[in-house]
C-alpha cells in the first residue's frame, strides 16, 4: 500500500517554525558580526625603523602587513579608532555566539535539532573558509535543505539515511575566493578541523574518511572534451582531488538554493544546495540509467518523487517549465511528465501550481 504524504513528511507546527525563523535570523546576525571581527584579525601597532615610529597594521600570525605611515596626530587616531572598533566588534561577535548558545537548547526542545552534528559542522567550516559559493552539497545531505525551505521533517529515515556526504566542486570560482589557509591546507585541513581523524583514501583519493567511517568524496562535472585537464582542488599536494562524474554541469547551471538548517546539537548551519527542480530531475534521471549501480536505483527514485513533491506542495513559485529548466537537455526536462503522473496517480484531481507539463510551454 502506497503512503500516505502524512506517513512521509510531517509539516512543522506553528511554534516550531517561529524557532527556526528565530534561529535562522540569530545565525545571520552572528555572521555578519564574525566577518565584521574577522576584518579585525590580526592587530595594529608602531613599528620603529631608521629611527621613526611607523604605524604598522598587521593581517596574520607571521606579522605580515603593512605601514600606515609615521607617527602623527592623524595616525595616532587612526590607531584608537582601531582598537575601539575592534573591541565592539568582537564583543558583539561574543555575544551572539552565546545566544546562538542558549537559542540552541530552544532547538532541540523544539525537536527541529535535525542535520547530522558532521555535517552541520561541515557547511559552517565551508562558509567559514570562503568555499560557499564554490562547493555545494548534494546527494542524501542536500533533503535537509530542502526539508527546511518547505518548513517539515521527512519522516522515514530510509530517505535521509546515509554515511557519506557529497561536495560538488564548481572548478568556475576564481580561487582568489578562497582563503589563504585553505590554500595552504586544502580541504583535508577543513575536515581535521571538525574531526582530526579524516585522512586522504590512498586508492581513492577523492574521499576522505574518519575512523567512524563517515566518508566526505569531492566531485566536479565531467570536463568537455573529457580529456581537457581541470584545476585540482586549491591545497597542497596531499588534499582530495575530485573525482569528474558526467551531467553534474546541470546542477552548476541551475540556480543554487542557500538554506539554513539546524544541526543535531541545535546549531544552525547554511548549506548551498543545487536547485531542488534539478535535483528531482537528475536523481530520476540517474535512475534510468543502465550502468547505475542496481541498488541505489530505488533510493533514487523515491528521493526524486519525494523532492518534487516538496517542490509542488510548499515551493510554488518554483516550476517544472522549459524556460525555467532550459538549462537541462529536453530528455531530461520531459521526465517532469513522469513526476506529474505520479501524482495524478496519488489521487489528486487537480496539480498544485508549478507543476505543469513541459510541453505546455
Amino acid at each position: 500500500m502506497k503512503e500516505k504524504w502524512s506517513e512521509i513528511c510531517l509539516e512543522l507546527s506553528s511554534e516550531q517554525l517561529r524557532t527556526v525563523v528565530d534561529t535562522q535570523q540569530l545565525f545571520e546576525a552572528w555572521t555578519e558580526a564574525f566577518e565584521r571581527a574577522r576584518n579585525f584579525s590580526g592587530g595594529m601597532h608602531w613599528k620603529t625603523a631608521a629611527g621613526k615610529q611607523y604605524l604598522f597594521r598587521t593581517r596574520d600570525r607571521r606579522g605580515y602587513g603593512k605601514s600606515l605611515g609615521p607617527r602623527s596626530a592623524e595616525t595616532e587616531q587612526t590607531l584608537d579608532r582601531f582598537k575601539r572598533n575592534k573591541t565592539e566588534a568582537k564583543g558583539r561577535e561574543a555575544a551572539l555566539r552565546g545566544r546562538l548558545a542558549e537559542q540552541a537548547r530552544y532547538c532541540k526542545a523544539a525537536r527541529v535539532a535535525r542535520v547530522p552534528r558532521l555535517s552541520a559542522a561541515l557547511g559552517r567550516e565551508l562558509w567559514r573558509s570562503g568555499l560557499e559559493d564554490a562547493v555545494l552539497i548534494v546527494g542524501t545531505n542536500a533533503l535537509y535543505a530542502y526539508e527546511a525551505a518547505c518548513g517539515v521533517q521527512i519522516l522515514s529515515a530510509g530517505r535521509l539515511e546515509t554515511q557519506d556526504i557529497d561536495l560538488l566542486l564548481d572548478s568556475r570560482r576564481s580561487i582568489e575566493l578562497i582563503l589563504s589557509e585553505v590554500r595552504r591546507e586544502g580541504l583535508i585541513g577543513i575536515l581535521r578541523k571538525i574531526d582530526k581523524s579524516f585522512t586522504v583514501m590512498e586508492k581513492q583519493n577523492f574521499r576522505a574518511v574518519n575512523d567512524r567511517g563517515f566518508m566526505v568524496d569531492l566531485i566536479r562535472p565531467m570536463p568537455k572534451p573529457p580529456w581537457k585537464k581541470q584545476p585540482d582542488m586549491v591545497g597542497n599536494e596531499a588534499d582530495l582531488k575530485a573525482a569528474d562524474i558526467e551531467h553534474l554541469d546541470w546542477y552548476l547551471s541551475a540556480p543554487k538554493l542557500r538554506q539554513i538548517v539546524i544541526g543535531e546539537d541545535g546549531f544552525p548551519a547554511p548549506f548551498t544546495v543545487p536547485d531542488p527542480r534539478v535535483f528531482a530531475l537528475h536523481k530520476l534521471w540517474l535512475s534510468k540509467q543502465p550502468g547505475r549501480d542496481p541498488l541505489k536505483k530505488p533510493k533514487d527514485r523515491e528521493q526524486a518523487f519525494l523532492v518534487a513533491e516538496l517542490v509542488t506542495r510548499y515551493l510554488p513559485q518554483s516550476k517544472f517549465s522549459k524556460p525555467e529548466l532550459r538549462m537541462l537537455p529536453r530528455e531530461v526536462v520531459q521526465l517532469a511528465d513522469e513526476l506529474i503522473d505520479r501524482a495524478k496517480a496519488d489521487g489528486k484531481n487537480e496539480l498544485p501550481s508549478g507543476f505543469e507539463p513541459p510541453d505546455r510551454h
